[in-house]
């Protein structure tokens, strides 16, 4: 049954016919942000030495991402917080091999290259799975689907992730392809199986813990009141009881507590609408050139605001038609399965304050729902609606692409002043 659910899994990467010119248009978009990512650092990985990877560090600034990925590919450790990520550093552990086998041949160490074909891959079927959602859910045509799938990966905060050496795009991947294969039970009236749920459960969680709750909240729209028969509840908890026993074994055979303290991870002291407007719907869709990717742990500081009016009237319009296509596809039980996971990262970062004071670093975990929100308002809408809506945000993507190329292309190519 496993066998089976990971197959049917695997068909899912196969592309279809229409998909391919959307295909194309991904791989350029990842593949230049991943050149310029790795050419800026290529000098101080080809040569590679303990040393070099100190220059690394003191020279990589990225906002709140850590290159975490390149230190466990190189020289496999724990790296990540083992009670948050169970899973993410021995999925990583084959790449570390091969990293091993092909520095060995080549004397370079590859590292780079590997994990920017990880990172190529979850972004590049994150790119499909949102243009399935759209076309195929939600019921929008191609040209539609597409221009939203690009509004969406025009987002600072994604756009980003797709090339960052973080765990951020990985996440993505694995909850997009969650939402769309529960959006397909819902289409086809079928439940999800024992093996099914616990196989997405396991991966899901076992990159980023908490969500595994999405999982959960599939499952329960999914199945209903199926949800809670003992089979699935007993399987999950088991699945639950050993990704945290691992976290916590792992820590307890290297001799490190880890960050348990769950009291600490939150924070109720930053203003709430200050944050909503400058860094959960602010920096997570649009960048602040001020401060740009500045670290909140060195010298940026928690709130910056835009130079130019214009972009919050542009967040404005953003937060508008998100509303509006909530309200368009209010009947719709997929659409409130999506909202459901945005509501989760609400309550998580917003009302207890997870990792608040860098919110916009989470929106591969809940921004997605703006795009499937506004595909709502171009089912059963009137063809010179559908123009006018067709236009604003075609007029808001070219703007976002120009806006965070440019900004990126200069900040990519800035040359490296090596702090040592």
């Amino acid at each position: 049954m496993f066998v089976r659910s990971l197959l049917a899994g695997l068909r899912l990467l196969r592309l279809r016919r229409g998909e391919w010119p959307v295909a194309v248009l991904a791989l350029v978009v990842i593949g230049v942000f991943q050149w310029l990512l790795i050419s800026k650092f290529y000098v101080l990985f080809a040569d590679y030495s303990p040393e070099n990877w100190r220059v690394f560090m003191r020279n990589f600034h990225m906002s709140g991402f850590d290159p975490i990925t390149y230190g466990v590919v190189t020289d496999w450790n724990i790296g990540y917080n083992i009670l948050r990520h169970p899973l993410l550093p021995f999925l990583l552990y084959p790449f570390y091999l091969l990293n091993q086998l092909l520095w060995s041949l080549t004397g370079v160490n590859c590292v780079q290259f590997l994990v920017g074909a990880v990172l190529a891959f979850c972004a590049f079927y994150s790119f499909l799975f949102l243009y399935r959602i759209l076309h195929e859910l939600v019921g929008v045509g191609r040209q539609v689907a597409l221009l939203l799938v690009m509004l969406f990966f025009g987002f600072a905060y994604i756009l980003i992730a797709t090339f960052v050496p973080d765990h951020f795009v990985i996440s993505l991947m694995l909850i997009l392809a969650t939402l769309y294969i529960a959006g397909l039970k819902l289409k086809a009236h079928q439940t999800f199986s024992v093996a099914e749920i616990v196989v997405m459960f396991v991966l899901t969680a076992g990159v980023t813990l908490s969500n595994g709750v999405i999982t959960g909240l599939a499952l329960l729209f999914v199945n209903g009141r199926r949800a809670f028969s003992r089979p699935m509840v007993v399987s999950l908890l088991v699945a639950s009881v050993v990704l945290v026993g691992l976290g916590l074994g792992v820590n307890a055979l290297l001799d490190d507590p880890g960050d348990q303290d769950v009291a600490g991870w939150l924070d109720t002291s930053l203003p709430r609408v200050q944050t909503v407007v400058e860094n959960f719907f602010g920096e997570s869709l649009q960048l602040h050139r001020r401060h740009l990717l500045g670290d909140v742990l060195v010298r940026r500081p928690v709130f910056v605001t835009y130079t130019w009016a214009a972009q919050y009237a542009v967040e404005a319009v953003l937060v508008l038609l998100f509303v509006c296509g909530v309200v368009a596809g209010r009947k719709s039980k997929f659409l409130w399965l999506t909202m459901s996971c945005f509501f989760y990262a609400v309550l998580l970062h917003l009302t207890l304050g997870f990792a608040i004071n860098e919110v916009y670093i989470m929106a591969c975990h809940w921004a997605f729902a703006m795009p499937i929100a506004m595909g709502y308002l171009f089912v059963d809408t009137r063809k010179w609606l559908k123009m006018c809506l067709f236009i604003i945000i075609l007029s808001i993507v070219v703007y976002l692409w120009m806006y965070h190329g440019t900004l990126l292309y200069r900040y990519l190519t800035w040359p490296l002043r090596l702090k040592f």
